[in-house]
Formats: C-alpha cells, structure tokens, sequence
C-alpha cells in the first residue's frame, strides 16, 4: 500500500497519546477524617486509583486506539497499484455571443463553465486534457496537460465574446488535437451539429429565449446633417420595441415599433448635427441577450488629401487624378522637383528624384532603375493585361487592356495588381512602413487611360492610401482583426480599449493587426507623427448578431461518440474505505462508554 500524502500519518502520533491517558490516572486530595475505622477497607479502592498503575484489559481503550489508527491512514491518503480505465478529453468551450443568453441560469457561457470545471475536477488523476476556445479565432489554450490546477485556473478565467464562432477552424483544430491525444471531443455550446460529422459528445444549453438585436448601423451625409440607418431584429414574442439614437452620448431621438417574431425593419434618423463624433443606438427594453442590443460607430472627419504630380505632360493622368473629391493636386515636372516634403503622396511618372520624401505615400509609374522592385528588361507584350482578383480594390477585377511594351517587375514586399500572361506588370503594398505602388510600363504605351476603367483604378488606389469616412473604420464586429491604414508621417500608434487598455500597433511597421476585439464598445486610434502631433479617430465594435442572435434551437440531438478508453497503471484510493469504517468504530465507542456508565 502507498500515501498520496503521506504527512496525514503523523496523527498516528494520537495513539501514544492515548495510552499515555490510560496509564496516568487522577490523584484525590487530602482530606481530615473523624474515623480511621473503614481504613482498611478504603486501602483496595485507594490503590486502584493510583497512577502509572499497570495496563488491563479495557474495551475502550482498544477502539479508541483502532479509531486513531484508521484516521491516520485516511489522511495519509493510502492507495493500491491496479489497472484502471479512463478517458482523455477534447474540451471544447463555445465562447461566442449568443452563449451570454440569460435563458438558462445564470447565462448560458457561466452555465457550461461551471459543468466543464466539475468533469476536470471530477476527473481520475491520469486523465489527459487538451482545450480549445471556440470564437472568431479558435485557439488552442492548452494541449496534451494532466495537470488539473492550470487547466481549471485557465478555465475561470475565460470569458465570452462579442463575436461569432468559424466551425470550420474549430473543426480543424478539434480533429488535428483528437488524432493525436485520442480519446472524446466534448463540447459545450448552445446547439447541436455545430461540428457536421465530427464525433463529440455535445452539452448543450439553450432553452430558446426570447430575443431582439440591432444588426446594423451606418451614416452618409447629407445637406441637413447626417442620416443615420439602424436594423431592427424580432427573434421574439410581438411587442413594443424602442430604439433610441445617442449624438455623442446625449439621446438625439427616440422611435417606438412593435414587430412580429421573425419581422425586421430599417430605422431611419434624419438630422444629426455634422459636428458629431460618434453615434450610438440602443434597443430597449432589456431582453434574453443584452449585448446584441446596442451598436456603436465613430464618425470620420472628411478632408483633402495633398497629392503631388511629378511628370513631364501627362495629360491622362493629370486628368484622372484631379477628378478624386478628396485629393487636391499639384503639380511639377522633373526640373523643379526637389527637396520635396508636405504632401501625403507623391506621383512619379518616369522619374525619381536623387533624394526620395521622407514623408508621404509613393506612386511610381515607369520608373529608371530603382531599389524597390527588381525590373527586366523592357519587351513587347503580346498578351492582354488584366487586374488581378482578390486584391481588395472594388470594381476592377474586369478590366484589361493592351500594352505594346513593359518591364516585368518582382517586388517581395508587395502583391501582383497586374499582369500580362506569366510576367507582373504592377505591384502594390507597403515598402519600409510605408505604403507604395509601382507600375512598370508608360502609360502612353497602353490603351489603359483610354479604359472606363482607368479613373475607377486611380480612385481605388488613393482610397487604399487614404481610407476615408465608412471605408476606414466602420462595421467592425467583435472578434475580429483589424488591418490599420496610417497616415504616412505617423512614427507611434495605439489603440486604447472600451476598458481602458493601451495596445501599441506600430511600430513596427507596417502596423500589426489588431485583435483586441472581443468586446463591443467604442474604441479609439491615436497616431503620433515625428513632431509630437497626434490624431485620434473613434471607431465602434459591434457584436456580430449574424448566427448569435437566434436563440431557438435549431439542431437535433445526435448519438453519442463512444470514446477511445485507455488502461493505465493507476492507484485506487481507499480514504472512503477507511472513513466508512472509522464512522462504524466511532458508533462503537459510543454505545459501548454509554453502557459502562
């Protein structure tokens, strides 16, 4: 037999003590009397009061002593070695929005995590866990561990997000983890299927609460101020909804609609003063899921954008250029262009100066030999060029064109944006912090300024260098990563939470993304630039409602897995045992000492 703490024995101290009370008995004291007639007769009873008298037979003595014995082996833990059987786990915790829903007590997400710590406490001692945190980014928290205490103190520290769940990484990761620590994927969310045909043991919590979301908010702005569009969701009973607009934290306007189960409705709010910073619209009153019930988004300031063309006579591109609302052009030719410095993109058809802008974006249009980008030789080019697809920029993806002569360029640091059979003709992305695209061929060797689509690409371009108003930092939903534009002076950017948090994004450069997003809320971005000057814009973080929302329960219930068993050498306690029998003595003892007196 062995101890898993073996320290408990020391209450085998107890039965030394006993005996020891057994041997030491109680001395009377002295008293006068008036007759030593009875002396002789008190002498037998005097000595079987005496102390350190020898040890007799005595019941009592025996259980008290079998009683100190047992409860010394029950707190030193005793075990003995045998095969036993147990189950590794998969743990798998839905962390997504809709398990916030208050339709199971407390919610959903306290509900699961308080059955996911009791199967890890109530685990053998050889069980081996891996856990995976279900959200818009499935993670794997901890992989292959026995240790209980780390994996329950990771556990309680878990928290729901605002955002969604991508089934198909979690699937991923849940079967990549299941190969190789084997045994049963158990996984506790709020409905059935989630993982297709993958085979887990499903907890689910969900007993369909009522529910209504905002799933949408936008502004555009108009001669009498901005007009502000919301989306009302009924996932409930009919009844009174109220949505309220907030301007900059102060309620602007209030709209009152009753709505079927199912029903959904555009909310419209006219007028909001241009001079706001941020608007946020609330639904009330309060229902199963009060994070889906308010949405946030900053408004961007509109402005110019300073962009100098250096080129000799480009008519089609000074054309182009000078047509983008929020671009105001000036221009140089190659003479005059030097210690240039001010604007934030500077345009370079057939040129470089010696000396290139420390600030401000590049465009390099049919550029001389340059460090940027590896250049062949110039060739004629038989196939017909074309935009790339998936490059982010809206509308272009269809155009193509001709070029009767180009250099093909190889640019590690950016994207092919077009190309002409095998070779790429231009690239795009950020270059030393810095954002930067290089097209290497003249435009007067190409139909391409005579193309519809040769003002949209211009307009695209200077939408990637300078993101403005709904296409900078609006409809961001919980969970995800956010990919910022700087400005091109910023030398320090941060990101300061709803929580008050400060997360650095650059440097380096160009900035990491940033994926502090788990809760709604407003956010902002401050950029510095090299003369201390900073700029903050507000952004919101909305819940993602899509797929959250809902809280009926849409799956069934399929069959159970049956897990993968392992035998291992383990030791079978037997404190239990030994309880029950010291609870038995210790009856015992007592009928038999109430019987003795």
């Amino acid at each position: 037999m062995r101890f898993f703490t073996p320290w408990g024995l020391l209450a085998l101290l107890a039965v030394p003590a006993i005996v020891f009370m057994y041997l030491l008995k109680q001395k009377y004291k002295e008293l006068k009397v008036p007759s030593l007639y009875l002396w002789k007769k008190a002498i037998p009873a005097s000595k079987a009061q005496e102390p350190w008298q020898k040890l007799r037979k005595n019941l009592l003595l025996f259980l008290q002593i079998a009683t100190a014995l047992l409860l010394a082996l029950a707190l030193g833990g005793p075990y003995i070695m045998g095969k036993s059987q147990v189950i590794d786990y998969v743990l798998a915790l839905d962390c997504s929005l809709s398990m916030q829903a208050t339709d199971v007590s407390p919610n959903r997400f306290l509900a699961a995590k308080a059955d996911l710590l009791r199967l890890v406490e109530d685990a053998p001692p050889e069980t081996t866990f891996s856990m995976v945190l279900l959200g818009e980014e499935p993670s794997l928290m901890l992989s292959g561990v026995q240790e209980k205490q780390e994996l329950l103190r990771r556990i309680r520290e878990t928290e729901a997000t605002d955002g969604g769940v991508d089934w198909d990484k979690a699937k991923e990761i849940l079967q990549a983890e299941r190969d190789t620590l084997g045994g049963q994927i158990a996984l506790f969310s709020d409905d059935y299927g989630a993982l297709g045909d993958l085979p887990a043991q499903e907890r689910v919590y969900n007993q369909g609460g009522d529910n209504g979301a905002l799933s949408v908010l936008s502004y555009t702005e108009q001669e009498d101020g901005l007009s502000v569009l919301t989306r009302l969701e009924n996932w409930g009973g009919e009844g009174e909804k109220i949505v309220t607009l907030y301007a900059d934290d102060a309620v602007f306007d209030t709209k009152k609609f009753t709505l079927s189960r199912g029903e959904a409705l555009d909310v419209t709010f006219r007028g909001v003063p241009k001079e706001t910073n941020s608007i946020m619209v609330r639904l009330s009153p309060e229902d199963a899921l009060p994070a889906d019930n308010v949405r946030y988004e900053g408004i961007s300031a509109t402005g110019t954008e300073k962009v100098l063309l250096v080129t000799e006579n480009n008519l089609f591109l000074e054309k182009a250029l000078s047509l983008i609302d929020h671009v105001e052009l000036y221009q140089a030719t190659p003479e005059k262009a030097w210690e240039l410095s001010g604007y934030g993109l500077y345009v370079f058809d057939g040129y470089l100066p010696e000396k290139m802008p420390e600030d401000g974006f590049v465009l390099l249009i049919d550029p001389p030999e340059n460090p940027y980008v590896t250049m062949g030789e110039e060739k004629n080019i038989m196939a017909t060029a074309r935009m790339m697809e998936n490059t982010g920029f809206s509308d272009i993806s269809s155009v193509s064109f001709a070029v009767s002569a180009a250099n093909a360029l190889e640019a590690p640091w950016g994207k092919p944006l077009i190309r002409a059979g095998e070779d790429t003709l231009a690239v795009y992305g950020e270059y030393g912090g810095k954002k930067m695209a290089v097209f290497g061929f003249d435009f007067h060797n190409s139909d391409l300024p005579l193309n519809a689509g040769f003002p949209i690409l211009l307009y695209r371009l200077t939408e990637w260098y300078f993101p403005k108003g709904q296409e900078a930092l609006t409809q961001q939903e919980a969970g995800g990563g956010i990919s910022f534009s700087l400005r091109p002076e910023t030398v320090k950017a941060w990101v300061v939470t709803p929580q008050g948090d400060k997360s650095a994004v650059a440097p380096p450069f160009p900035a990491l993304p940033f994926t502090q997003t788990e809760k709604n809320g407003f956010y902002s971005l401050t950029e510095e630039d090299g003369e201390g000057k900073v700029t903050t814009r507000l952004f919101g973080i909305n819940p993602k409602t899509e797929g959250e929302s809902e809280l009926t329960l849409k799956g069934e219930k399929g069959g159970k897995e049956n897990a993968e068993v392992k035998t291992i050498d383990a030791g079978k306690p037997l404190a239990n045992v030994l309880l029950f029998l010291l609870c038995i003595l210790l009856m015992i003892e007592w009928r038999v000492n109430c019987r003795a007196r």
